[in-house]
């Protein structure tokens, strides 16, 4: 559906049909209320990932995932230990700050 989305519908040629022709993308938002109750909605959301989470992944994977979860958690990882940096960034922001008579960069 995807594909359809992004290609066929704005007049390109799907991956499939066409492997030269590069990525492509497509966007929607949607009004959630213009469907059906918000709550109701999240409710169900909810539940339907709280069974994704806790099916049995296929033989030979360690979990589930679904779209949306290894970011989430990446970003809570970030949020409560901080953003990981290569060395080579480490040292640019020593010498930046050391240049700019500023406190160097805190680091763990």
């Amino acid at each position: 559906m995807a594909e359809v989305l992004a290609t066929m519908l704005a007049g390109a040629m799907p991956t499939m049909l066409s492997p030269q022709s590069g990525s492509k993308n497509h966007f929607a938002a949607y009004s959630i209320e213009a469907f059906t109750d918000v709550d109701q909605f999240k409710d169900s959301m909810d539940a339907m990932l709280e069974t994704l989470r806790t099916a049995t992944p296929a033989p030979g994977q360690e979990r589930v995932l679904y779209p949306g979860l290894s970011e989430h958690e990446e970003m809570e990882e970030r949020r409560a230990n901080g953003i990981p940096l290569h060395k080579e960034v480490i040292q640019w922001f020593a010498g930046a700050t050391a240049e700019m008579g500023l406190a160097p960069l805190a680091t763990l």
